[in-house]
């Protein structure tokens, strides 16, 4: 191309342009054509069938053509069938068909039974010509002729079935059935070993021979026996691989293998067996067909030949009809054992001539007894390995490395044998001993380290011995000593020896044999012999009857008979153990010097005893006592109990039990008291520790019968009323059990602990009350107290008497700390904590703050005070408390009305008291009981009586009024009503240790009542004509008036503080009755509440159980039940804290009130008054009075009061409840008014019927509320926006749980806008509810926009009220 011009150039460009451009036309037809070639080729292949078949037509055309021109031209029809159309068409049948179809299609008739029958007669007749007139072999001989058949059976070969065709003697025999029986079970999985095709082959060359030969039967016996002994010598020849497999491995190997010909086995091959080096002999086993004579069974033969010892095994081993290789090797290898079992017999009988072992054939065994008299077990069994021919000696219970041993010396020389049965006697002879006591508490040891074994005796034992340990008694060991027997080599002789000795001190030491003693020979019989009172040696028993041994047989017996058992040895062990550790008891109480009898046989010679004679005396018991309890006790023995040995029981008789129980177990004339002692692992049994443990209980006994007699004593003196209070339960020596109460379900059980070496007393509840508590468990330490101090059973059912009942009520106080009583929401406190004092006093905490005494008297009546006021001077307050203002008035309201009053006079408290430095109650109670001592150390004296009525005009007469002296003179206005506490701290000396006397009769009073601040009564003036011109006596002594006070215990005491630090009188101990007008306004006094009140057990009841609240309106009285107690301590706990909440607040200003116990204050337009309700002391009310003339209706001033009074300062007493509330007091006036009339809807919901939802002002912010603050935070916010929360609950009937959701609410005080706060919720499922809410609002805000100076949150909340819907789902 470069080489031409342009235009050639152009020219051959476009040429190749036009050539490339066919050649792709060409390639796209030909790509086309492509896509459609399937359709060309089946309508080509279409067109080949058609053009085939249009062939085929004018082909067969032209054959029909030639055939009719060539083969049919002299063809003609055959004449038509006219009788078979008349047949046909006049009959309806064809009976002209030609009998040939007829004998091609139906079968002849069969023959009949009876032609059946005679036929195979006639053949069996047939069959028995020809089988005696033919040439028979004579294995053949087992052959049956039945049913026109002859079946001949070679066992272990063949079986052939045969008959004949007629009775012409030169027709051929015909084989029926051939069956070959060579069957091996162990391989083929069951198969048979001769394949279906093998057997018709045979079967056609059998058949053959019977055709062709002259005698068919021998050859046809010849055949197949041939066959069989070739198969079975196969079988065999695989057994052995299989054996060699899976087995036996090397044990047996193949020699020579001929198929058809023999078989050659070797066993025993020691140079494979590892056993020997070098030659050595190899025994053979051969298996071979007989070529002489082929119609014998195959033959064994054994290389050596089996020795002629036992016909038997000769016999077994020289059969192969089994057909198992294995069986027969075994046969030849239990005949060669057998002959190696008698050469080692050969060899003992050598050496005891009168050796008694035998051999077993069974499982080749040589039995050789070791020791006479011998059990199977016992023997010595050697066993001959079949696989290897070696011997294997066994044992039972024989270590495997001395049976290796054996077995290796008995193989390399069997005389060696006899130096080890003598080794074997002396262990089986210590495994019998061993076994003898294995029943029994021993541990058994070869050896024994001792620190003297090389002086001692017991060094010198011979090299056969066994030490026996007790181990119940470890200081005691049975040594067995055993020798041989002369001109015996299977007896043994024994010696028993009684060894003890001394414990280490250390872990490491060892212990130093004492005593060694052989035990004698015939002790067995000397023990049968003794009579039973009598003992051969300390610790020996009495041995049954019957048990004289018998001359045991030669031959060893079957396992499980008792021939090894040594009846000598077991007998010695149990006695020691049975008897020592009597022996060692016996020693300790004679060492200890306590009189006995020694040990005793009782119960025919089955037990023993030690009675003792008398028991040393108690420590700390009066002689009075001992001398008692001496008398009562019949009898003292100490006997073992139980299996182990260790148990010890001591039974105590008694007579004369000085308390009658009610327990039907103690109704007897005589008490049986069993003392169990367990002996510790550590100390012998029988030692002292047994004895200092029962010396202890016996104390324990003497401690309490010295209780018991002196309560016995003064049962016929005790009150009745203490005698249906209690009773005595049970009483069984060691434990005195008292049920009391008015069921008697509660119990107190008195015992000794002799570890503390105090009465120990346990509280519980019997009966119906089983599953409660008992009351008295708070006080039971301060019972256990003054029980030791003052050990009398009368003076604590008093206790328990009076303490009853108050305790009841207190138990019922709540004592569960609770959290958000104070600014410190997370600090809980605890409601109310007991903190008994003493039995009868007992001191309650109210949340740490303050303090209330109670002391239990007798006769049903309980003296409470202020216990925040020291118990020794009135002015001073224990550090902690806090006095309880209005305490004395509160408590006067639960006085009983039936009870005495007494009064004072108004002029008591301008008049200053006398000091007085005596107690009162020393001087105003004379001649109140005669001049004799009170019995019983502060029992209560008896109460059969209740004491006389006072009366106001009865003078009192010289006698009653003692001698005048410096330390009991009062004035006419001392105060002879106040009485001294018992101090936990110093005792008050009680009347009784002063040498006064008192009693029940006589009562003093004065014509004036002594006249308290807060009691509910009038001055009572004298009456005319009554005591003229005497003066004023304050009222009667509180011995006089309170009902069965005793002055025995100072303890029991009503609370008498100090005269010389009393600056008023005692206080009136009576309730008003509902109708009378409310008390008159006295001027209170700070420590009147420290003067104790006296209440009855009914009032103190009402006092702490929990109640609902006091309401003018039921339905505002709440949920919360809390005891009147808890609602007036909590009312001056809001009280104090109202106070703290006034200066604290910039909004609230105090206003100075000279009334006691009221708070009031004021905003900038309400004056509010806080004080205790004056009819019940339960509850703070508020009054709110205007400033001046505003907007606030009465209405809603009230409802400002109710919600204080039922929500704010009511329970649970909540800190910052009330500082919420004084918040709103102080918001302006609009907002105050909106939130009134919210308070309304929420203590009034009924008025408001339209609503949806019931609405809770949240004073403080609840658990479910937004996580803004903790809970129990303050919920009220007041700044330029108010914060506050509504609880919101659905109005939905009864049986439905309804909704509630917190919605906390902001309003803004400068524009107006009362919205839902945006709170971030942490519950998905309230986030619906919350945004319902905020539309709500929102769409409020939007339709009434907020005026100037408008509050707009009531309205908002009442839409909110009226218009919220929320389904099931929207619950938060």
């Amino acid at each position: 191309l470069p080489r031409k011009t342009d235009m050639e150039r152009k020219i051959e460009i476009v040429q190749f342009a036009s050539r490339t451009r066919q050649l792709f036309v060409r390639l796209l037809a030909l790509v086309k054509w492509a896509s459609n070639a399937g359709k060309v080729e089946k309508c080509a292949m279409i067109s080949a069938f058609l053009d085939q078949q249009a062939f085929l037509f004018v082909d067969t055309a032209d054959r029909l053509a030639l055939l009719a021109r060539d083969a049919l031209v002299h063809a003609r029809l055959p004449s038509f069938a006219i009788p078979f159309a008349i047949d046909v068409l006049t009959t309806g049948s064809y009976p002209r068909l030609p009998t040939c179809i007829r004998d091609k299609i139906i079968p002849p008739d069969p023959i009949t039974k009876t032609e059946k029958q005679t036929t195979l007669t006639q053949l069996n007749q047939i069959l028995r010509h020809r089988l005696v007139t033919t040439d028979l072999p004579p294995q053949l001989a087992n052959l049956t002729v039945a049913n026109g058949r002859v079946k001949f059976r070679v066992d272990g070969e063949f079986e052939a079935t045969l008959t004949v065709m007629g009775d012409d003697p030169d027709i051929p025999w015909r084989l029926l059935k051939l069956e070959i029986l060579v069957e091996d079970k162990e391989t083929g999985d069951g198969r048979a070993l001769v394949h279906s095709m093998q057997v018709n082959y045979i079967h056609e060359l059998v058949q053959s021979r019977l055709f062709a030969d002259e005698k068919p039967l021998q050859d046809m016996y010849s055949c197949l026996h041939s066959f069989c002994l070739s198969l079975q010598l196969e079988v065999l020849h695989s057994q052995t691989l299989m054996l060699i497999r899976e087995r036996w491995g090397d044990l047996v190997q193949v020699e020579r293998y001929l198929p058809a010909k023999c078989l050659t086995l070797a066993v025993w091959n020691q140079q494979v067996l590892g056993r020997k080096t070098g030659t050595a002999s190899v025994h053979k086993v051969s298996i071979k067909i007989d070529e002489s004579d082929g119609s014998k069974p195959l033959q064994i033969s054994h290389e050596p030949p089996l020795p002629a010892s036992d016909s038997k095994l000769m016999e077994r081993a020289m059969k192969i009809d089994h057909l198992s290789v294995e069986k027969l090797l075994i046969d030849s290898v239990h005949a060669r054992s057998h002959q190696k079992l008698q050469e080692l017999k050969a060899i003992l009988k050598s050496s005891n001539p009168s050796d008694n072992s035998f051999i077993e054939t069974a499982l080749p065994t040589l039995v050789i007894p070791i020791l006479e008299p011998c059990g199977r077990s016992e023997c010595l069994h050697i066993f001959v390995d079949l696989h290897s021919g070696m011997f294997q000696p066994m044992l039972y219970g024989i270590d495997q490395s001395m049976l290796d041993d054996i077995e290796k010396t008995i193989n390399d020389d069997m005389k060696r044998i006899i130096t080890w049965l003598q080794q074997l006697k002396f262990w089986l002879g210590e495994q019998r001993c061993r076994q003898s006591v294995k029943h029994l508490p021993t541990l058994c040891t070869d050896t024994l380290h001792l620190s003297n074994s090389a002086s001692h005796p017991v060094g010198n034992l011979s090299k056969h011995h066994l030490f026996i340990k007790l181990t119940r008694l470890p200081q005691y060991y049975i040594v067995v000593e055993m020798f041989d027997v002369a001109n015996s080599s299977t007896e043994l002789q024994y010696k028993y020896y009684f060894l003890s000795v001394s414990q280490p001190e250390g872990e490491d030491g060892l212990s130093c044999a004492q005593l060694f003693q052989q035990f004698k020979h015939n002790l067995e019989e000397l023990v049968q012999d003794l009579s039973s009172g009598r003992l051969v040696r300390p610790g020996t028993k009495r041995k049954l009857s019957g048990e004289q041994g018998t001359t045991e047989p030669k031959k060893p017996k079957r396992s499980g008979e008792m021939c090894a058992f040594n009846k000598e040895l077991a007998h010695l062990v149990a006695m020691c153990d049975t008897n020592m550790p009597l022996i060692g008891l016996r020693c300790e109480l004679s060492n200890m010097e306590i009189p006995h009898q020694g040990v005793q046989v009782e119960g025919d010679g089955c037990s023993h005893a030690i009675r003792l004679l008398r028991v040393p005396p108690s420590k700390g018991v009066g002689e009075e006592t001992r001398k008692a309890l001496d008398r009562s006790l019949l009898d003292c023995t100490f006997r073992l109990q139980g299996r182990n040995n260790r148990t010890w029981v001591a039974e105590l008789v008694f007579a004369s039990c000085p308390l009658n129980s009610t327990s039907s177990k103690e109704q007897a004339s005589t008490r049986h008291v069993y003392l169990t002692y367990e002996n510790p692992l550590s100390e012998p049994v029988g030692g002292r520790k047994v004895v200092e443990m029962f010396l202890n209980d016996w104390n324990s006994i003497s401690q309490l019968y010295e209780c018991v007699l002196e309560f016995s004593r003064a049962l016929p003196e005790m009150p009745s009323y203490l005698s249906l209070f209690s009773e005595i339960r049970l009483y069984n020596y060691r434990k005195l059990v008292l049920c009391y109460g008015n069921t008697k379900g509660s119990s107190v059980t008195i015992q000794w602990n002799s570890v503390t070496q105090r009465f120990h007393l346990a509280l519980g509840t019997v009966g119906p009350n089983s599953g409660c508590s008992n009351c008295h468990n708070i006080i039971l330490h301060q019972l256990q107290e003054m029980f030791n101090k003052t050990p009398n059973v009368v003076q604590l059912l008093q206790v328990l008497s009076d303490t009853q009942a108050p305790l009841n009520a207190i138990n019922k106080l709540p004592t569960v700390p609770m959290l958000g009583l104070t600014q410190r929401t997370n600090t809980a406190y605890q409601c109310f904590s007991i903190l008994p004092q003493s039995p009868t006093h007992i001191r309650l905490a109210f949340r740490n703050m303050y303090c209330i005494d109670i002391y239990c008297r007798s006769r049903g009546v309980v003296a409470i005070r202020d216990g925040a006021y020291s118990l020794f001077d009135n002015t001073k307050i224990v550090e902690g408390f806090y006095p309880a203002p209005g305490l004395k008035t509160f408590l006067n309201m639960f006085v009983d009305s039936n009870q005495d009053a007494r009064r004072r006079s108004v002029n008591e408290d301008d008049n200053p008291p006398s000091p007085v430095g005596v107690d009162v109650m020393d001087t105003l109670m004379p001649h109140l009981q005669p001049q004799q001592g009170i019995r019983g150390q502060g029992v209560y004296p008896p109460l059969t009586s209740p004491p006389a009525p006072y009366h106001g005009n009865v003078a009192p007469s010289p006698s009653m009024m003692p001698t005048p002296s410096p330390g009991n003179i009062h004035a006419a206005n001392s105060p002879s009503g106040a009485l001294r506490a018992p101090s936990p701290f110093g005792p008050t000396p009680s009347p009784s240790s002063l040498g006064i006397s008192m009693g029940q009769t006589s009562s003093f009073a004065s014509p004036h009542g002594a006249l308290d601040p807060s009691s509910p009564y009038p001055m009572v003036s004298p009456r005319a004509g009554n005591w003229p011109g005497s003066p004023q006596v304050s009222g009667p002594s509180p011995g006089a008036r309170i009902h069965g006070m005793s002055p025995g215990n100072p303890s029991l005491h009503s609370p008498i503080p100090d005269a010389s630090h009393s600056p008023r009188a005692g206080t009136s101990s009576q309730v008003m009755p509902t109708s009378m007008p409310p008390p008159r306004k006295l001027p209170q006094r700070s420590w009147a509440a420290s003067i104790p009140t006296i209440l009855t057990h009914n009032a103190l009841h009402v006092l702490l159980l929990p109640s609902p609240t006091m309401c003018s309106v039921p339905g505002l009285a709440g949920s919360y039940l809390c005891s009147p107690l808890e609602r007036f301590l909590g009312s001056v706990i809001m009280r104090r804290h109202l106070q703290r909440i006034i200066q604290l607040e910039a909004n609230l200003t105090i206003v100075n009130s000279n009334e006691p116990g009221v708070i009031m204050f004021k905003t900038e337009v309400l004056k509010c008054r806080v004080a205790l309700n004056p009819k019940s002391y339960q509850t703070l009310q508020l009054k709110v009075t205007p400033e001046n003339a505003g907007p606030w209706s009465q209405e809603e001033l009230q409802v400002l009061e109710k919600f204080f009074e039922t929500r704010v300062a009511g329970p649970p007493f909540k800190y910052n409840t009330l500082n919420a509330f004084t918040k709103l007091l102080g918001a302006p006036t609009n907002i105050l008014r909106d939130c009134v009339r919210i308070m309304k809807l929420e203590l009034f919901p009924d008025q408001a019927a339209q609503l949806k939802w019931n609405v809770q002002f949240c004073l403080t912010i609840p658990p479910s509320a937004p996580p803004i603050a903790p809970p129990g935070t303050i919920a009220v916010v007041l700044k330029t926006k108010m914060l506050f929360f509504l609880q919101l609950t659905q109005r939905l009937p009864v049986p439905q749980e309804p909704i509630s959701i917190i919605v906390p609410i902001v309003y803004d005080m400068a524009t107006g806008l009362t919205q839902q706060a945006d709170i971030p919720r942490q519950h998905s499922s309230s986030g619906a509810a919350a945004l319902m809410v905020s539309s709500i609002l929102r769409r409020f805000n939007e339709h009434h926009p907020a005026r100037p100076g408008e509050c707009t949150i009531f309205a908002s909340v009442h839409e909110l009220m009226a218009s919220l819907t929320l389904n099931p789902g929207g619950r938060p």
